[in-house]
């Protein structure tokens, strides 16, 4: 493989009822609550402790682990998740996730999502907070309105402050 290219497979986990155990210890509670937040919007049933060694790994859709001991344990935690045919994400440790989070946008129906492949959160985060202008409400808007018109080609007019949406002869807000 390209060491270049970006490993996996871009595509959206639908959680919605499905279980998820998040293994973090209680001082990283403010750092991991965003994670949280977008499990439990996703519809995720989540489960938080501060080990997976008791945990019936099988009984879950998704393995999340923030460290919480030494890097042997996050190794040890996705191999167990994975004999368990479960997927697993472990913080900073690309090398051993099943999946990676990347930063997202989200604008109407439209959800952008900027990934290197776990290589750079920092980089990822910092892309999607330069385009956030770009996608604004009234890209929003137009966006929403192309789907209800189920326009078949829409272009996308970048300008430096802003995204704006056409399609076919329909003009869009």
């Amino acid at each position: 493989m390209n060491p270049d290219r970006l490993p996996g497979l871009p595509v959206e986990l639908r959680l919605e009822g499905r279980a998820v155990l998040f293994v973090h210890r209680p001082e990283h509670a403010e750092a991991v609550a965003p994670r949280l937040g977008a499990l439990s919007a996703a519809g995720a049933q989540v489960k938080v402790r501060p080990s997976w060694h008791d945990a019936a790994l099988a009984d879950y859709h998704l393995v999340m682990y923030w460290p919480t001991d030494t890097p042997d344990d996050a190794g040890a935690c996705a191999a167990s998740t994975r004999a368990a045919g479960r997927l697993v994400w472990c913080q900073d440790a690309p090398e051993l996730s099943d999946i990676t989070l990347p930063a997202l946008l989200e604008s109407g129906p439209v959800r952008l999502a900027i990934s290197t492949g776990g290589r750079s959160s920092a980089l990822a985060r910092a892309v999607r907070d330069a385009l956030k202008p770009l996608f604004d409400d009234a890209f929003a808007t137009a966006a929403w309105a192309a789907v209800r018109a189920r326009v078949r080609r829409p272009r996308i007019l970048l300008a430096p402050d802003s995204a704006r949406l056409r399609g076919d002869d329909l003009e869009l807000p």
